[in-house]
């Protein structure tokens, strides 16, 4: 038995007479009729009783239908299999740590929009160095490019703010300059930042020490919220929070701040998928920016 020869019966079936078969299947009435008597002599039994108003199915013509229905199923099972195979590609990005929890909203969107992407995020301190080794696609880094066989493009500036709990006495503050944070008692941020951190407070002329160590912004959050000192962190992560328990206030003048760049290989050859990841992040940083 030939595919064409169950897909004629099949319709057939469906349609309830070879006249309507046809039309649809787009074949002569005789070439149909022929097939179905090759069909039917090769299991030597009938599979249709004609009658006035079409055909109607002998029991061996059911038990085909039964099986026949299965056999395309599994068919379109494979086909669907096959196709996901041949199109899902897996996109590698390579992140700075300090940057996931930002972005992470950008990359749920794009998923979303590209179901068929598989998308792979690692956390990765040296993004050019992952990129030279071909260990990730495309990066995000706060880090310089030296090889000039990397394109880096500017997303966004990060800036540090000042989240403090409400009855802070330096919470009715709207801005303070950074050289203030040296009289506070308690003061946390991220290990992340505390190189960047500790450069700006040799500027100028004094020390900031965590009284805590973490890479985890929520728990910072978290201390703030139970009055527990204060915590610098990048003003991106600080835009959304809704607490009235909690002020941000902006430090002025010389800020402790850092560029994200989105970097990939010079390539003339881009896959299609990466080219939509770089205008999907370029669209979350001007959405961002404006509102």
């Amino acid at each position: 038995m030939e595919l064409r020869q169950l897909e004629y019966f099949l319709q057939i079936c469906k349609s309830g007479s070879l006249s309507k078969a046809k039309e649809h299947l787009g074949v002569t009435q005789p070439t149909l009729s022929q097939q179905i008597r090759v069909l039917e002599d090769e299991y030597n039994i009938p599979l249709f009783n004609r009658v006035s108003r079409g055909v109607e199915l002998t029991e061996a013509g059911k038990i085909l239908l039964n099986k026949g229905n299965a056999i395309m199923n599994l068919l379109e099972e494979a086909r669907n299999k096959i196709f996901d195979h041949v199109t899902k590609e897996t996109l590698t990005i390579g992140c700075c740590p300090a940057e996931m929890e930002y972005l992470a909203p950008a990359f749920l969107t794009f998923h979303q929009k590209h179901p068929n992407a598989q998308l792979k995020i690692i956390e990765a301190e040296d993004v050019e160095l992952k990129l030279l080794e071909h260990g990730v696609d495309i990066g995000i880094t706060s880090k310089p490019i030296s090889d000039r066989s990397v394109v880096a493009t500017h997303l966004y500036r990060q800036e540090m703010a000042l989240l403090l709990h409400a009855s802070h006495p330096m919470a009715n503050k709207a801005s303070i300059p950074f050289r203030a944070l040296k009289q506070l008692n308690s003061i946390m941020f991220r290990g992340q930042y505390k190189s960047l951190i500790e450069m700006h407070g040799f500027s100028c002329g004094f020390t900031l020490e965590s009284m805590i160590e973490t890479t985890s912004t929520s728990l910072l959050i978290h201390w703030v919220q139970q009055g527990h000192g204060a915590a610098l962190l990048p003003n991106s992560l600080l835009r959304n929070l809704n607490d009235n328990s909690l002020r941000i206030v902006r430090i002025e003048g010389q800020v402790p701040s850092w560029d994200i760049s989105l970097v990939h290989l010079n390539s003339m050859t881009m896959r299609s998928t990466a080219q939509a990841f770089i205008q999907e992040m370029n669209q979350f940083v001007r959405v961002a920016e404006t509102g």
